[in-house]
């Protein structure tokens, strides 16, 4: 049995066994979609009414909650442009489609559902570890640079830097995680301390056992010089090992020069071919001669010209800005120009009319000529200063936006320059200094971390060695349980101090308790003074209320009873 859907390659028939698969896989793709952080409340009729586009914005969301930077509006972006991105941070996400490059790049395109639902099946049950591994990505993504660019030292240098760093933000990060899934108490912190007190007690107990063992020993201070002797001679045998290979490290990278110097030479033989000496000088003086010229002729005039502009445009700058009066002024004087020479013409022709036969009229012609070239002339070069006026004035307007956007209330005198100029040197100075302080500080800090390697391995030697005597005399395990020792007395120390400061400020809150009850009782003393002479009128007062009070009562309450009593008599 076949069956026709839109799911999938549209128009393609697919077997129902599949059918219920694709079913399956939306069905899962549909309930992460509707949990957070999504909360896209689809179903299986609304899901599958989606366009292509709209299909393809949804995997976008899911990116995008994996790494911000995928927050794009899917309308305004070529879809070349998608496609290559979303490619890019698939590969960054370690995805591998089932289907060919080629076809899934044109899926993408074309927002094919076949495509999206395995891309979406695959990401969605593993989002949270696929937003670590972006996050990673960003930073622990190499960069490829060529071999022929790491040939130079200063970029090698630069990528070994590189390449440490990347280290580095490994370690962090897993010292980071580690501690985010440890979380301790104030229980289990007590527990440990209990702990590590009864181990210390039992380390103490064992130390006196330990001692009493080795002091028992024949020979002690024998064996003692003989463990000495033995300890100078493998501090010598770790010195030997550090030069050999110290030896061998300069050695490789003298191997490594060779071999470029090698490679190089093979490239310029290959290079030469059947060159013969006076071709290659030949060569190397056109060579010469090329370059030569280009420094004494096109290089200086193209500097010159250079200049030029920069001066113009620096005096164009400097000077004010043109205002509409300014224009008006000038257009007044070329109106008054062309006036003028209007005039001249007019005198010329009428002069040429009188006087067309007078020879002495040549002078004026040529005069009347040379005043229209100039006149041609002048129009060209007001048309050239209007032209770059404009420019000057476009640039003027461009250069004060830019100077209002960075906050820039006006243009730098020329001392004001010069002295900004002299700050930007000197800041460049300190800048030098530091850079040469920083490179002496990574020099020291490299020679110190060698050290520190060093002095490492000759303690695990010599740790090595005492644990290989204690094994030998009976008593191994006593360089550890002392370092346990010092490493409990440490934090017994820590302990003690911890208790010192709590136990100084339950005193001096006692004191201040002390302090603030002996105000309050001084400022009681008058009011309980005053209160005294009233408590004992009150107290008379009760008794005289209470006297009154069984006597009025008797008094009124006997003909009552006897007004009660004698109707029942």
């Amino acid at each position: 049995a076949v069956v026709s859907t839109q799911s999938g390659h549209y128009g393609r028939e697919i077997l129902f066994e599949e059918f219920l698969i694709m079913a399956e896989v939306i069905k899962l793709i549909l309930e992460h979609l509707n949990k957070p952080p999504f909360n896209k409340n689809f179903n299986m009729i609304t899901f599958d009414k989606l366009e292509p586009l709209q299909v393809l914005q949804v995997l976008n969301d899911v990116f995008t909650y994996i790494d911000d930077k995928n927050r794009k509006d899917l309308r305004e972006e070529l879809p070349e442009e998608m496609a290559t991105r979303m490619l890019k941070f698939l590969s960054l996400l370690n995805y591998r489609p089932e289907v060919t490059l080629e076809e899934f790049q044109t899926g993408i395109i074309t927002g094919d559902r076949f495509i999206v639902q395995a891309t979406l099946y695959w990401i969605l049950p593993r989002v949270e570890q696929l937003k670590t591994r972006a996050y990673l990505g960003k930073y622990l993504v190499k960069i490829d640079v060529p071999e022929e660019i790491l040939q130079d030292d200063e970029v090698e240098k630069l990528h070994e830097e590189y390449l440490e760093y990347l280290e580095q933000f490994k370690e962090v990060h897993k010292a980071t995680e580690a501690l985010k899934s440890h979380t301790y108490t104030t229980a289990d912190l007590k527990k440990d301390i209990s702990k590590m007190e009864t181990e210390y007690e039992q380390i103490v107990k064992n130390i006196d056992r330990k001692k009493v063992k080795v002091e028992s020993l024949e020979n002690l201070e024998d064996m003692m010089e003989a463990v000495t002797e033995l300890r100078k001679e493998q501090e010598r045998q770790d010195s030997f090992k550090e030069q050999k290979l110290s030896i061998r490290a300069s050695i490789q990278t003298a191997d490594t020069q060779s071999n470029r110097l090698m490679h190089q030479l093979r490239e310029l033989r290959s290079t030469s071919g059947n060159l013969t000496v006076q071709t290659l000088m030949q060569r190397l003086e056109d060579e010469y001669s090329t370059i030569k010229r280009m420094v004494e002729s096109t290089l200086p005039h193209e500097i010159e010209q250079k200049k030029k502009s920069c001066l113009n445009k620096q005096k164009v700058v400097l000077e004010p800005a043109m205002t509409d009066d300014d224009l008006r002024k000038l257009q007044a004087d070329e109106r008054t120009a062309q006036s003028q020479l209007q005039n001249l013409l007019q005198e010329k022709q009428a002069r040429e009319d009188d006087d067309r036969g007078d020879e002495k009229l040549s002078m004026f012609r040529k005069q009347a000529t040379m005043i229209a070239r100039k006149k041609q002339d002048m129009k060209a070069a007001l048309d050239s200063a209007r032209e770059q006026l404009a420019e000057a004035e476009a640039e003027v307007n461009e250069k004060k936006m830019e100077m209002k956007k960075s906050g820039i209330d006006r243009v730098l005198t020329g001392n004001e320059f010069k002295a900004y100029v002299a700050q930007i040197k000197s800041k460049g100075n300190d800048y030098k200094a530091k850079r040469s302080q920083m490179t002496e500080l990574r020099a020291e800090v490299g020679v110190l971390l060698r050290t520190s390697d060093i002095l490492q391995a000759q303690y695990d030697s010599i740790k090595e060695i005492l644990m290989q005597k204690e094994k030998e005399k009976g008593i191994s395990g006593y360089s550890d349980a002392q370092d346990e020792l010092l490493k409990v007395s440490e934090q017994k120390g820590q302990t003690d101090e911890q208790k010192g400061k709590v136990l100084q400020d339950m005193s001096d809150m006692s004191n201040k308790l002390n302090q603030m009850i002996a105000n309050k009782k001084a400022q009681l003393n008058p009011i309980i003074k005053e209160l005294r002479p009233l408590r004992a009128e009150a107290q008379e007062l009760a008794r005289q209320h209470k006297k009154e009070k069984s006597t009025d009562c008797d008094s009124a309450l006997i003909p009552l009873l006897n007004a009660a009593l004698i109707p029942l008599l």
